[in-house]
Parts: structure tokens; sequence; C-alpha cells
């Protein structure tokens, strides 16, 4: 290299180019040497050997390789390379004249650029990973995508702390240890940033919510699936098709509801409550009784367990059950899934009779018809028991008791009102 050095130089210097101006311009020249060779180097890997690879990764049985070896990775990759070639060549460009300054600016210049390309490597591969993970049914309910996320954002952190290190002139590893003292201001500052990363973080390791789970937060006034989970922002499309975001530390640090349970067992509870006047509650005689089992409404074993003489209240609950039973699309058959009418502590609006069982279909509307059709027709049958639902007195209810001579009103007024 020297001798070409010379030789050019001394050619230079033999047309009348002074020998400062000729050292300067052979400098630049082997730069450009240099440039071209490595430019050469990545758009030979690009045009010729990126088929090749392509080839191979076509023709293996994984598929894992479909991802990581593919054109944007490659891309990237060559761009790398020439980088590389370039900083390594570079000092063969140097002689004892060249001036530091002009060193350091270009060194400098290289590693900042080669910092810049393994970033963008690194961005391609872990953008690549995302598709793998959402496309394969084991890796979808691990969350891959928030770790992925973060995993980018320490990947720029790194990045923008090396480039600031090359611009500054220091080691990079003298600046991060140097970073750690300003570490306690920065937390304070990005004090919610912060902690809406290890929120993320937290709900995509413990899997707490996926891509495609049904969610309801009462307090926000949500309640829809979830379309995306990322370190900042959980997405969610509400039944009414408007879409919500809601930062990761607000599902952690509160409550929320996920239904992806019911999914899984392919079962959806119903707790519903009807509030019985305690006023109607008692015990039936022999005839009403009679005529319940006519009607085929109750049977004799409900009698027997109902008391002697039965009563109405507990008629009613036996019914319910049996109702649910023969229902078709109610599950009774687990023992953790319960199934039963049961009677709650009496408040001033009536007696609840509580219904609590499983339905197996699980999606709203169908499951929401089926409810309102088993309510209907166990509050149609509440008066064949000689039951009311309480319910508070409403302006037809006053009119006629009036019109009934139920409630008089007194027209007799004071004469200290006139």
């Amino acid at each position: 290299m020297e001798s070409i050095r010379s030789l050019i130089e001394q050619m230079l210097v033999s047309i009348g180019m002074s020998p400062h101006y000729a050292e300067k311009s052979i400098f630049v020249f082997l730069l450009l040497c240099l440039g071209f060779i490595s430019w050469l180097a990545g758009y030979i890997a690009h045009r010729f050997i990126t088929p090749v690879i392509l080839k191979i990764v076509e023709k293996t049985e994984t598929v894992l390789d479909d991802y990581f070896f593919n054109r944007p990775v490659l891309k990237a990759l060559w761009h790398v390379v020439p980088s590389i070639i370039f900083y390594l060549l570079l000092p063969q460009c140097y002689t004892e004249k060249t001036s530091p300054t002009a060193i350091n600016l270009i060194s400098g210049a290289t590693r900042i650029y080669i910092t810049l390309t393994i970033i963008l490597l690194i961005k391609a591969f872990l953008s690549n990973l995302v598709i793998y993970s959402n496309e394969q049914d084991k890796l979808k309910s691990h969350h891959l995508i928030g770790i992925i996320q973060f995993l980018k954002l320490l990947t720029y952190l790194i990045g923008a702390i090396i480039i600031m290190a090359f611009l500054m002139g220091e080691n990079p590893m003298g600046l991060i240890a140097g970073l750690g003292a300003a570490a306690t201001v920065l937390m304070f500052i990005f004090k919610d940033t912060i902690l809406g990363l290890v929120a993320g973080i937290q709900l995509s390791t413990n899997k707490m919510l996926k891509p495609g789970d049904w969610i309801t937060i009462e307090k926000l006034n949500i309640n829809g699936i979830v379309e995306e989970v990322s370190l900042v922002t959980v997405k969610v499309r509400n039944f009414d098709n408007t879409i919500c975001t809601v930062p990761p530390y607000t599902l952690v640090s509160d409550t929320f509801q996920n239904w992806d349970g019911m999914k899984m067992r392919h079962a959806r509870r119903v707790k519903r409550a009807l509030y019985i006047d305690v006023n109607s509650i008692r015990k039936l005689t022999e005839d009403e009784t009679t005529q319940l089992m006519q009607h085929k409404i109750i049977t004799s074993n409900e009698i027997e367990k109902a008391g002697n003489p039965p009563i109405n209240l507990a008629l009613f609950r036996h019914y319910i059950e049996r109702l649910l039973i023969n229902h078709p699309e109610v599950i009774h058959q687990e023992t953790w899934q319960w199934l039963m009418a049961r009677q709650l502590e009496p408040t001033p609006n009536g007696l609840p009779i509580e219904l609590w069982f499983y339905f197996k279909e699980i999606e709203f509307v169908r499951y929401e018809a089926l409810t309102a059709a088993l309510m209907e027709q166990i509050i149609a049958n509440i008066p064949n028991f000689y039951l009311r639902l309480f319910q508070s007195p409403t302006g037809s209810d006053i009119a006629k008791a009036l019109s009934s001579g139920t409630i008089k009103i007194n027209k007799t007024f004071s004469s200290d009102c006139v």
C-alpha cells in the first residue's frame, strides 16, 4: 500500500501538484476507492448471495428460518457488512501526515454509521419475531409483542448512548456508567412512562390478557375485545365499535374483568335476582296445591320438599331448579358450575331469590336471548304460585287505588292555611 501511495504521489508531483495537495488528493482517492469496494461488496451480497440464501431457506422444513432470513433482515445485514469492511480497511488510508482531526472525524462517523446499521438489523429481526409470534398459535398466548417492544426500546436507548459517546469522543461504557448518577432524576421526570413500561411487561409476562380477550373495565365504561397489547397502550374495541386505548398501568393498578376463562370452559354464568314481595309468601291450601299439580307446574316430590302444608316460595324455588336442570342449554353436570335458586337476605325492596347457573352458549347476542327467554318464562309463572314481585308504586297504581277508594284524600283545610 505504501509503495502504491508513493508511486501515485510522485506522479502527481511530476505534473506540477504540490506535495501537500498530492497527499490530500491521494487520501481522498483512497477513501473513495474504499467506499466503492465496500459498496460493491454490499451490492454483490444483495444481488447474488441473497437469492441463494432465500432458495436454501425455502427448501428447509423449519418455518423459523423463513422469518429470520427473509429479504428485510438480509437487506439490513448487507448494510452492516460493507460498513464493517470500510472501518477495518480505513487505517490503510492513513499516513503519518494525515491530520488527527480528519482521522477522528472519519473514524467517528464510520462507527456511528455501523451503530445505526446494527440497530436497523436488530429492529428488522425483532419485527420478524413479532410476525412469527402472531402467526404461531403456540406463541400467541405468550404476549411476546410487549417484550419485543421493550427490547426495541432498549436497543434504541443503547444505540443512542453509543452514538452520543462517539460524538463526545468518550468511551461508551464510561458514558453509561456516568449516566447512572442521573438515573434518579430521569426516573422522576419519566415516572409515568416507566410505570407504563413496567406494567406492560407485567401484563405480558403474567399473561393477564392477550389480543382477542373480552374484558370489562366498569370504572372506564369499557366493554369489548382487546385488539392490541403493547408496552404503552392496550387497544380495546368496544361492542359499539368505538376504540379505547388504556395505559397498561391502569389495568395493573386497578381491577378489570377478563372473560377469557368463559371461552376456555365454553360456559357463561347467569346471575339474576327476583325480588319477591314478602307479604305474598304463605302456605298453600290443599286446593291450591292440587291446582298446581293438575297444571303440571310442580311435582309431588317438590311438594314433599316444600313442607306440610307447602310454602309457595319453596315450591317456586324447586320449580326454578327443575326448569334449569331440564333446560338443554344449561350446564349442570360439572361440580364447579353451580346451579341453584338461593334465597338471600331480605331487603327493603323484597326478598331476593337469586338464580345462579351456566349456559353452554357464550356468544353475546344468543346468550342474552336465552337468558331473556328463560327469565320471561319464570316471571310469567310467578302468579301461579300466588307470589308477587316487589315493585315500587307508580302513578297508575296510585290512580287505581284512589278510584277504588283504597286511598282517601282529606279535603278539610285548616283556617290557618287560608
